[in-house]
């Protein structure tokens, strides 16, 4: 069962991850609805809010990918 999930990435080395993460959400892009990015070049970090509608197994792919990257936590919340 798809459900609506926030998916909050915060990437504290830009130089070393951001190309990875962007490669990532463009696998992803069809269960996407909703990205928000906000760069900090002034401390090399970017925090990136994504809305996602997906089953658990999309999901647990998706998030799973980004956490195994180096310099990316992630957090995920439903929506009810």
């Amino acid at each position: 069962m798809e459900r609506f999930y926030i998916v909050n990435i915060i990437i504290n080395n830009r130089e070393k991850a951001y190309k990875q993460v962007n490669e990532l959400l463009h696998d992803f892009a069809e269960d996407i609805r909703l990205r928000v990015g906000y760069p900090l070049p002034e401390e090399n970090a970017a925090i990136i809010l994504l809305v996602v509608k997906a089953n658990n197994d999309v999901l647990g792919s998706l998030t799973g990918k980004l956490g195994q990257l180096e310099s990316v936590q992630v957090k995920t919340l439903p929506l009810k």
